[in-house]
């Protein structure tokens, strides 16, 4: 076990406008403020190799099948903030990450201070044998994957899981979705409850996340997608000409503040060879959407099914629930998005290049950020950014609202929405990268206030410009962890204290410490 917290030392940066509101003619009202990053937070982790018997035994078995482990590596993180008190944050990434797929298991951070300390709970939320599940438990798994926080208006938490075994052929095992709850601030979580449990490895539960509904009280959403295969000996990787692969939407529910959950069910099929991948509910809690479930995800479509703008295979789009749940109406594209891989010295960076980000904000609009390589004459990746004000009947013309200079890539965006109705948005870039050091890699966060500024407008973006959040340092990405390319996270976190943005994220050596990465803490506002 590791110290509750360590802290690496940090500064203010000062905050330059990449451009001034007076230099943006005709672009109408402007909302000039910049952003200043905080110090920075090296938050504590706890690696599991030699923490018992049955883990070791877990770890040696992958490893003999030629799997490769990265012990004390961190990556992929999430954080919520509680809405009766803003300060308490809860964070949970993946421990230890594999190559092949998922970590030993997830761990779940604490802070009561709006993130200037953070500890580990205490009891931790039991997904994986290393993390102590037993044969009374769902599972139990192997691994775990896409960790997930949410936190209900009555205070209760709910961790989520992808929990799988890694055996092969296929898919290679028995996958779940499983949901623990904490009813103490995140200090204990009970033993998990299974949304989805599947045995067979013809089927692979995938790319999960929880929302805690903020209206009522003891009532969450579970969505992701399950990916089925023809047959064991078939080829996931060549899904795209594999006609008997689909991936639906998948959804559950607690309305018993997560003593139990419904069994997963499909809510949205696009069809053979077609599926959806990020799966994430946000509600709105005011404006013409109040209470409606809006699910956004990717929607890979290979056939003909529901893409009229074949201009990519990958669309942004959503489906909605007016009745919590009960139905979903058919998807609503969003935009198409425009794959944007990126690469360091020729070798790949796994970054979330197709999974889009939303949040909701005060006033009811709600907000779309994905990787996308239209901006760029070279296909480089930058950040789109769409939005809706009536509830995601309909989406403006998608911007670019990364500031990263010239064709530097910028990947993983996330995006979320303070208390004042400010859109913060973060993301990595290679902008200080050299010839030398290709893999120089910074997180930044830009902002538009919707209040004063038109957030539809990239002007809005430019004017706050972008604040660097890797305030000790670029990291260098090519010494992560090597997960189908150089990983941090398909995603990293990002939530807020009141009018104060709570980022969360991974970095890799030098400025991480303890193994291949860490996870840090800072804010921005």
């Amino acid at each position: 076990m590791r110290r509750a917290l360590a802290s690496s030392p940090g500064r203010w940066l000062t905050p330059v406008a990449v451009v001034s509101a007076a230099a943006l003619v005709g672009a109408g009202t402007v909302y000039a403020s910049v952003f200043a990053a905080g110090p920075l937070v090296q938050v504590a982790d706890h690696p599991f190799p030699g923490t018992s018997t049955a883990c070791d035994q877990v770890i040696a078995r992958s490893e003999a099948l030629g799997s490769v482990n990265y012990p004390d590596a961190e990556v992929e993180p999430y954080v919520t903030a509680d809405p009766r008190n803003p300060d308490h944050l809860i964070a949970s990434f993946q421990q230890d990450r594999w190559n092949d797929g998922g970590a030993n298991g997830l761990i779940v951070a604490v802070s009561n201070d709006g993130g200037a300390h953070w500890s580990l709970a205490s009891a931790q939320p039991r997904f994986t044998v290393c993390e102590g599940a037993t044969s009374s438990e769902p599972g139990p798994f192997q691994r775990a994957s896409d960790p997930w926080v949410s936190i209900g208006p009555d205070g209760i938490a709910y961790s989520i899981a992808i929990a799988f075994n890694a055996n092969g052929p296929a898919f290679g095992g028995a996958s779940g979705v499983l949901v623990s709850r904490s009813t103490d601030g995140g200090q204990t979580w009970q033993p998990p409850v299974s949304a989805e449990l599947d045995t067979s490895t013809t089927v692979l539960n995938d790319k999960e996340s929880v929302t805690a509904d903020p209206l009522r009280a003891g009532t969450a959403y579970a969505v992701w997608d399950r990916l089925v295969s023809p047959n064991s000996h078939a080829n996931p990787d060549a899904f795209t000409f594999t006609r008997a692969f689909r991936g639906p939407a998948m959804f559950s529910e607690t309305t018993d503040g997560g003593v139990t959950w419904s069994q997963g069910r499909v809510v949205f099929d696009p069809g053979q060879n077609n599926q959806t991948i990020g799966n994430q509910i946000v509600v709105p809690t005011a404006g013409p959407a109040r209470g409606v479930l809006i699910d956004g995800f990717a929607l890979i479509v290979n056939r003909a099914f529901g893409n009229p703008h074949r201009v990519s295979p990958f669309s942004v789009a959503v489906i909605r629930s007016t009745d919590g749940g009960a139905t979903f109406s058919g998807p609503i594209v969003v935009s198409p998005l425009i794959d944007a891989p990126v690469s360091i010295a020729g070798h790949a960076v796994r970054t979330g290049d197709i999974l889009p980000g939303f949040a909701a904000g005060p006033e009811g609009n709600l907000y779309a950020v994905w990787q996308d390589g239209r901006f760029s004459p070279t296909g480089a990746a930058k950040i789109a950014f769409s939005m809706s004000t009536d509830g995601g009947l309909h989406w403006s013309t998608p911007i670019r609202v990364d500031q990263s200079p010239g064709d530097a890539p910028a990947f993983t965006p996330y995006v979320h929405v303070a208390s004042d109705g400010t859109v913060g948005v973060t993301y990595y870039d290679l902008e200080n990268a050299t010839a030398a050091r290709p893999g120089l890699t910074d997180e930044f966060i830009v902002h538009c206030h919707p209040a004063t500024d038109d957030c539809a407008n990239p002007a809005s973006w430019a004017a706050g410009g972008e604040t660097r959040l890797s305030t000790t340092g670029s990291f260098d990405m090519t010494t992560a962890p090597d997960a189908g390319g150089y990983f941090t996270g398909d995603y990293e976190g990002l939530t807020s204290s009141g009018t104060t943005f709570d980022s969360f994220f991974v970095m890799a050596r030098p400025i991480a410490t303890r193994g291949a990465t860490d996870p840090f803490a800072t804010t921005a506002g």
